[in-house]
């Protein structure tokens, strides 16, 4: 697979920036409906305490990948099937935020971001308990008035966390692996790895003087009020995982002859559930067009979608050129956070050359 032509001018680009050390290394899945169609894993996983070389089997903490694989796929199926209206207001299930102005935004502008709540709430308020941690943020003001702009935001796929979770009788990573994860048969994707998978896991970051391997990097999802267990970051995953998971979607919902999603689920995911005055599309999930688009490149359709992490993931999907490009990297672990735009951008355009688009 990974010897193909068509995708040398890929590896080239993603060999180089791992030499000049934009990444330690990188795994990228390149495929359509019927597959993978290349994979090439470049460079290193770890740096230190010593270098591991980059394998396709490496996992990686998906961080907020865990959006649309987790908490936007399971609320566009609830409101598929009808079990769950999306133009509730959140105070109807949360009783913590029953007439304060947190309660007023509804679950599809949590879905969205445009519920008005913060990028961030402050990390003292995950000292506790979940029920504390919704009280907390209802103390604290909205910064816009529900649906009138975009802004991206933790908070609001954390608070509907707690309504799936509540709705469903369920922490959300039994949630994830029995509705999810578990039917589509991603054999490395859960919340946290397993004690023997260690020794093929991404690092990120020294905390305390020591590689987090295997624990979420976002220190709210890290907490004792979540455990590692978030709706906004927490999953880990291998490039193969996340390029079934988009395989599927390309299909419709189907994986094989199983039915992971329906239609109207993929649907509410994937497509545009935003008004043209915001001059930003979003599906309930995956981003389609906003200032977070740079996996998509030069080539993928303006209606393809995708979704980024912080630790360095992406993925992209373009239904109508058939296509989907997964690009993992723990790009924090080689001197922290840098801006991978471009490098996003350049390595999805060169995907989508050697597929032909």
């Amino acid at each position: 697979m990974a010897g193909s032509g068509a995708f040398e001018p890929l590896r080239e680009y993603l060999d180089a920036r791992a030499r000049e050390e934009l990444v330690p290394g990188v795994v990228a899945v390149v495929g359509r409906m019927s597959g993978r169609v290349a994979s090439m894993a470049v460079g290193f996983r770890a740096l230190a305490p010593r270098r591991e070389r980059m394998t396709l089997h490496t996992i990686f903490d998906l961080a907020s990948l865990t959006k649309p694989m987790v908490t936007g796929a399971l609320a566009s199926s609830l409101a598929a099937e009808g079990a769950l209206s999306l133009e509730d207001p959140l105070e109807r299930h949360l009783d913590e935020l029953r007439g304060t102005p947190a309660g007023r935004p509804t679950l599809a502008m949590l879905l969205t971001h445009t519920s008005g709540f913060p990028p961030m709430n402050p990390l003292e308020d995950y000292a506790a308990r979940k029920p504390e941690l919704i009280q907390a943020i209802a103390r604290e003001p909205l910064e816009a008035e529900p649906g009138a702009r975009f802004q991206y935001s933790d908070v609001g796929y954390i608070l509907f966390q707690c309504v799936l979770e509540r709705l469903l009788a369920g922490r959300l990573d039994r949630l994830a692996r029995e509705r999810l994860f578990g039917p589509l048969m991603l054999r490395d994707t859960r919340y946290g790895i397993r004690a023997a998978d260690r020794g093929r896991t991404a690092p990120t970051t020294r905390e305390r003087g020591r590689w987090l391997l295997g624990r979420v990097h976002d220190p709210r999802a890290r907490s004792p009020a979540l455990g590692g267990v978030a709706g906004h970051a927490g999953v880990f995953g291998t490039g193969a995982d996340v390029a079934r998971y988009g395989s599927m979607l390309l299909r419709g919902g189907l994986d094989g002859k199983r039915r992971i999603l329906s239609e109207r689920a993929v649907a509410l995911l994937t497509t545009n559930q935003l008004p043209d005055s915001l001059g930003v599309r979003r599906g309930f999930g995956f981003d389609i067009e906003s200032p977070y688009s740079a996996p998509r490149g030069k080539r993928f359709s303006r209606d393809s979608y995708g979704h980024s992490g912080f630790t360095g993931v992406s993925m992209w999907i373009d239904p109508r050129n058939d296509a989907y490009f997964v690009l993992l990297t723990n790009s924090i672990h080689a001197g922290g956070h840098k801006d991978l735009k471009q490098f996003r951008a350049e390595a999805a355009t060169l995907a989508a050359v050697g597929l032909g688009i």
